[in-house]
């Protein structure tokens, strides 16, 4: 029998900054909730019950603002009548104010009638340009029901010509065509359309659970046809095979919060620290250097430019923006990763064949995702496909297991006992993720491919239940790191919403390079590291 343990997770961001308050949630980013609608429909109501409820949760009251039509009319847009080309220029003011409070971290709710698809368009479109989310909420009640609670009897005004241009009434209103949301106030409580426009808050990654569950997206981004044919005039980089799994494990999110091979100072972050600080300053978990090397040669013939095309057998997959070069101090490097310079070692010996040189830029474009075409592509799921699969399934838990070696009758055993585990604690459908290790590995290990073939079939003949069980590859290649690597192949699962991960003897270990009779590293330190 495997001796193992399962690990509860702190599956939240990692963080060593202090929470503000005692909230059971945090705003991960700024978001504007565009709330459009007759006058008298509840966009102001809902907004103000929606701040009161997100402050609550999150123990802040500066966290969300509320851009009201009645309030701002008298401040910033004052003197702003009801034509067209006012109401125009109403809705430009309030978008750009909104997009700014965006980009500051907060929620917006934007409560204006804003009748025309133009003018609501133009919002979306420079938060879409600023890569801010954006939600467009239809608060549709009629203009019956809009008139029905009408305590200012405006519409009523509106009928007997006292009001002019009055929405709905005198003048048109464009419903939106396809709003994320489409709330039917007149239908639905306060209380029932809160609680369809916080869960879609939640869902969009907005509002997050303290200690939930985090998933992290994958930064491949389709180029547009000048984007691919200005790369395909780039100098370019033709990336090993291994070099490209490295490539891979970024791009598809799995060294989140890492967004390019490591620059300087990431690097040196995380051999001294372990951690890497993230743009808001939150500190993740991140134990292993991801670099790419060049040669003094390549450097000086990409000196100067401001791109550079990263290729795998002839295709490009990336552009560095921007590229910078430093040192590839190699002895440093290796020694506080291995804790040895063995030049036996299998991936020190890797390494320090590499170039004399490291190179990142100010950012990366990630063009495409890697296909390898063995067989197995099919198994590379990103964190946001595995998430999928989990929400499919209905788990309430998913606890990762990290083999690079076939299963055998231990490992089954202890995988099933640990489904019996949580369902004692409690959890109603705990689910597991068998995640092999799928980048390189050194030639005496099993085969990826092979590795696979007999998970499936321990799946196909019902040695492991297929309903209880997602299997995917874990695209990172092998470091044999030992402690190092156990909380590299923890933390990076984090990013696919993995509650529990499974641990035992030796799991990322290496024989001595200069001694084969004793281990590199005490086969239990990377279970004592999570564990404690």
């Amino acid at each position: 029998m495997v001796d193992a343990k399962t690990l509860l997770l702190n599956t939240s961001d990692q963080s060593g900054a202090a929470k503000i308050g005692e909230g059971t949630h945090s705003l991960h980013k700024g978001a504007t909730y565009w709330f459009t609608g007759l006058s008298g429909s509840g966009k102001s109501t809902l907004s103000v019950a929606l701040k009161a409820k997100i402050d609550a949760l999150v123990g802040d009251n500066k966290k969300v603002f509320i851009l009201d039509g009645d309030v701002i009319r008298t401040g910033l847009n004052k003197g702003l009548g009801f034509s067209n080309e006012d109401r125009a220029e109403n809705i430009r003011r309030i978008s750009e104010v909104a997009k700014l409070f965006a980009m500051s971290g907060q929620i917006v709710f934007v409560a204006f009638i804003s009748p025309f698809a133009a003018g609501r368009n133009f919002a979306r479109q420079i938060h879409q340009d600023a890569g801010l989310h954006f939600a467009e909420v239809f608060v549709s009640a009629s203009v019956e029901a809009c008139e029905a609670r009408d305590v200012k009897g405006l519409y009523q005004k509106a009928r007997e010509g006292i009001i002019k241009n009055f929405t709905g009434i005198s003048d048109p209103y464009e419903a939106p065509e396809s709003p994320e949301l489409n709330v039917d106030t007149g239908v639905l409580t306060v209380e029932q359309s809160q609680a369809i426009i916080l869960k879609h808050i939640s869902d969009s990654g907005v509002l997050r659970v303290n200690n939930s569950s985090r998933v992290v997206s994958s930064l491949v981004r389709a180029p547009t046809d000048e984007e691919a044919k200005e790369a395909e005039g780039l100098k370019s980089i033709e990336l090993s095979e291994i070099e490209a799994q490295f490539l891979q494990t970024i791009g598809d999110g799995w060294a989140s919060p890492l967004n390019r091979f490591m620059n300087e100072l990431e690097l040196l972050q995380v051999l001294h620290t372990k951690t890497l600080t993230d743009e808001v300053g939150k500190r993740h978990l991140l134990a292993v250097p991801i670099t790419q090397s060049v040669t003094g040669e390549q450097k000086a013939a990409f000196t100067g430019e401001k791109k550079i095309a990263l290729k795998f057998k002839g295709e490009v997959y990336a552009v560095i923006n921007e590229p910078v070069f430093f040192d590839n101090r190699k002895e440093e490097i290796i020694t506080r990763t291995f804790g040895t310079f063995s030049t036996k070692h299998p991936m020190a010996t890797l390494m320090i064949a590499q170039g004399d040189f490291l190179i990142s830029g100010a950012s990366m474009r990630f063009f495409k995702r890697l296909h390898f075409n063995d067989g197995i592509d099919h198994f590379r799921l990103t964190p946001a496909e595995i998430q999928a699969k989990i929400q499919a399934k209905g788990a309430d838990a998913v606890y990762a297991f990290q083999v690079r070696n076939p299963l055998h009758n231990g490992h089954v055993l202890l995988l099933k006992d640990t489904r019996e585990q949580l369902i004692k604690l409690g959890f109603k459908n705990p689910i597991l993720l068998l995640h092999p290790l799928g980048g390189w590995c050194k030639d005496d290990d099993v085969p990826t491919n092979v590795r696979m073939h007999q998970h499936q079939a321990l799946l196909d003949d019902g040695t492991l239940d297929p309903e209880h069980t997602i299997l995917a590859v874990w695209p990172s290649p092998m470091y044999y790191g030992g402690p190092t690597e156990v909380l590299w192949h923890a933390s990076s699962r984090v990013g696919c919403g993995i509650t529990h991960f499974i641990t035992g003897r030796d799991p990322a270990g290496v024989k001595h390079p200069e001694d084969g009779s004793k281990d590199l590293y005490d086969v239990w330190h990377g279970q004592k590291l999570l564990v404690n």
